[in-house]
């Protein structure tokens, strides 16, 4: 009853942001796990977990920035489809050249 009436941009905004944070979780999960097993491999504790994690979390922290520029990018052209062409642009555009 609840998701008959929901709010479709709402609810794909919600599931992006979902989304990119269970990305960045998983990317440092991976950076973690492949410098522990780095580690052990070359015995070279602590330095490969430590680059391995910093990898990953730049690695999510990337694609968190990508996605919300993507995010970004969609819902400004949503705004600008929506609006009809006698309407007046959102900045003012009424203004005389001078």
């Amino acid at each position: 009853m609840i998701l008959k009436n929901r709010n479709k941009g709402t609810w794909d905004g919600l599931e992006k942001a979902a989304l990119m944070g269970t990305n960045f979780v998983a990317h440092t999960f991976v950076g973690l796990a492949i410098g522990y097993y780095f580690d052990k491999w070359l015995n070279t504790a602590p330095w490969g977990l430590i680059v391995w994690l910093l990898l990953g979390i730049v690695a999510g922290f990337r694609n968190m920035y990508q996605e919300a520029m993507k995010l970004n990018k969609t819902q400004s052209l949503d705004t600008g489809a929506r609006q009809e062409p006698g309407d007046k642009p959102a900045d003012g555009g009424d203004k005389p050249d001078a």
